[in-house]
């Protein structure tokens, strides 16, 4: 009778355990983690004129990589110059922030296994930026 019940418990745990130790897929920051193409983004708000409109990318070397490692960076690649950053995901938007740039809240407007479209309006600016993403 001892044996049945240590057994039992024994199965009970590792059981217990298996289905404890679950993969994050759902959260946000858990969707938007990998390496994204950068196919165009869409600035408007900006003071100089210069600095408005799409411009367009699409090479291997433009891209935007969420990490997954503690300090959650973020890698933005664009015609050569590469910047690093932050981010943190919530429910169904993410805030990034660069040195040069300041924090900027994203919102979310597409996101799908190949697809990430987000709006990010930049802190304290009229700057807002929509990122097109691709895998």
């Amino acid at each position: 009778m001892k044996r049945q019940i240590t057994f039992l418990s024994l199965l009970f745990l590792v059981t217990t355990g298996l289905f404890s130790c679950k993969k994050d897929t759902e959260s946000t920051k858990a969707r938007i983690m990998g390496k994204w193409t950068v196919n165009k983004i869409v600035i408007t708000g900006n003071t100089t004129d210069a600095a408005n409109g799409t411009f367009t990318y699409g090479k291997t070397s433009d891209y935007m990589e969420f990490k997954s490692n503690d300090d959650d960076q973020v890698e933005l690649s664009l015609s050569g110059q590469r910047t690093i950053g932050t981010y943190v995901g919530t429910q169904d938007s993410f805030n990034m922030a660069f040195p040069e740039e300041g924090a900027s809240y994203c919102t979310i407007n597409s996101l799908t296994e190949n697809v990430l479209q987000f709006t990010a309006k930049v802190d304290k600016t009229n700057l807002v930026k929509v990122y097109y993403l691709s895998r």
